[in-house]
């Protein structure tokens, strides 16, 4: 493959993943349709990495050139300097409180979270047992997916299905 056309598969993949996570970021921060985006916005966020490294790679020469230039060096400093501001705003804060919820929702007993996610624990017992999933008397979400080989998130998901 010629090199010029290597360069154009880079570049077009870089612009557009880069709009896509650019505008994907943009409605998650607006809440606009979360449930959908989020995983859209993660995995397409690995591809973007790629496609950049992929970039950076097939245009090295232009690239190195680019690395020298005193913009560049601000560019840097200015991202470094604004990513440190905002971790060193967030070490005091504590746990993450989805983190802390998670947690407890997987980690709790049974009983009060399949309570929590299906409104009737017995309900929630029957959907995991029609699944094969056996739950024990007093287990945690955790533990009931770790003696059923299985992932606790598809436990949550088949409780709080409808």
């Amino acid at each position: 493959m010629k090199i010029f056309k290597i360069r154009d598969y880079a570049t077009s993949f870089t612009t557009l993943m880069f709009l896509v996570i650019g505008i994907s970021g943009v409605m998650m921060f607006f809440h606009f349709y979360d449930k959908y985006v989020k995983e859209l916005h993660e995995i397409l966020g690995l591809v973007f990495v790629a496609a950049a490294l992929f970039h950076v790679i097939a245009n090295w020469k232009a690239m190195k050139n680019y690395f020298s230039k005193k913009v560049f060096l601000f560019a840097i400093t200015t991202t470094i300097v604004v990513s440190s501001v905002f971790v060193i705003n967030s070490l005091g804060k504590g746990e993450n409180p989805k983190g802390v919820m998670m947690g407890r929702v997987l980690n709790g007993p049974s009983a009060i979270t399949f309570q929590l996610l299906n409104g009737d624990y017995n309900k929630a017992v029957e959907k995991l047992k029609a699944q094969n999933i056996i739950v024990g008397e007093g287990k945690s979400i955790s533990e009931i997916a770790k003696e059923n080989k299985t992932n606790p998130f598809k436990i949550v998901s088949i409780v709080s299905s409808k």
